[in-house]
């Protein structure tokens, strides 16, 4: 089986896939392959090239349903600390021409604990990557269920040390060199590919509203709110502009007031 993960861009796609390296000795490994970018249809090529597959895509795979300003998983996601990501041409296209593999919307359960605007979330039942074999998945959501806390921002340093770090506890592997090597989006498309890994092995689950889609995370449960503490350490700087107006400062008038004695009332 390959477990494909596609980080997904206005013009150029990155696609990546895993395998399972399994050893004498738990846990199982992953092997990553990664691809270079290129369009939405030479992705797909590469994938049906592949046989077996589970693939997900980081991107929306829509638009909210009428009278929604987000979809419910968007606003979920939101509320949670994660930032939505936008609907692009180059995604829904990705979702047209892999149809085939048949999207995961789960079924709404007539007993679910549904939130105040339609938001649900369950488990994805054990074996479901045989009857729908593609999902949405949003990167920074996956690297967040996978901490169990808010990520540094993708632009920050410390941000790319902690998702690679998080790659590597996960037992990505890199065989054409080091993880530290490769671009954010190649990174992006490997937490992807291991978040399809999870779902196939049923350590996954949804959220959102099954009616206009969902998104899947790694884990049993994603958490009410993703904690951002001790996230990004606090570092000093220095207001722009301190020194000048220090030196600028005129020196203060001396009062002509006298200061009252500790039985007299103030002036």
């Amino acid at each position: 089986m390959n477990y494909c993960g596609i980080a997904v861009g206005y013009e150029r796609q990155q696609l990546c896939r895993v395998e399972e390296m399994r050893t004498d000795d738990p846990p199982i490994r992953l092997r990553a392959t990664f691809y270079e970018p290129g369009s939405p249809a030479e992705v797909v090529q590469e994938i049906a090239s592949l046989g077996d597959v589970v693939v997900a895509i980081g991107a929306p795979q829509g638009e909210p349903i009428e009278g929604r300003e987000l979809r419910v998983c968007d606003a979920a996601l939101r509320r949670r600390g994660v930032a939505p990501r936008p609907v692009v041409e180059a995604g829904l296209a990705l979702y047209d021409a892999l149809e085939d593999l048949n999207v995961f919307l789960p079924d709404a359960a007539l007993d679910a604990d549904v939130g105040s605007d339609g938001e649900q979330e369950r488990v994805v039942e054990e074996g479901m990557f045989r009857e729908a074999a593609l999902f949405e998945v949003n990167v920074d959501a996956v690297f967040c269920a996978l901490q169990g806390r808010r990520m540094p921002a993708r632009r920050h340093p410390l941000g790319v040390l902690t998702r690679i770090d998080e790659l590597t506890e996960d037992r990505v592997e890199d065989p054409g060199g080091d993880l530290w090597s490769r671009r954010i989006e190649e990174i992006e498309a490997a937490a992807a590919a291991l978040c399809a890994h999870r779902y196939a092995v049923g350590h996954a689950a949804w959220l959102g509203d099954p009616e206009e889609g969902v998104v899947v995370m790694p884990g049993s449960r994603p958490p009410g709110v993703f904690s951002s503490e001790g996230v990004i350490p606090r570092v000093p700087r220095s207001r722009l502009g301190a020194a000048g107006r220090a030196e600028s400062a005129p020196a203060p008038a001396e009062s002509t007031v006298p200061e009252p004695a500790p039985d007299e009332p103030a002036l």
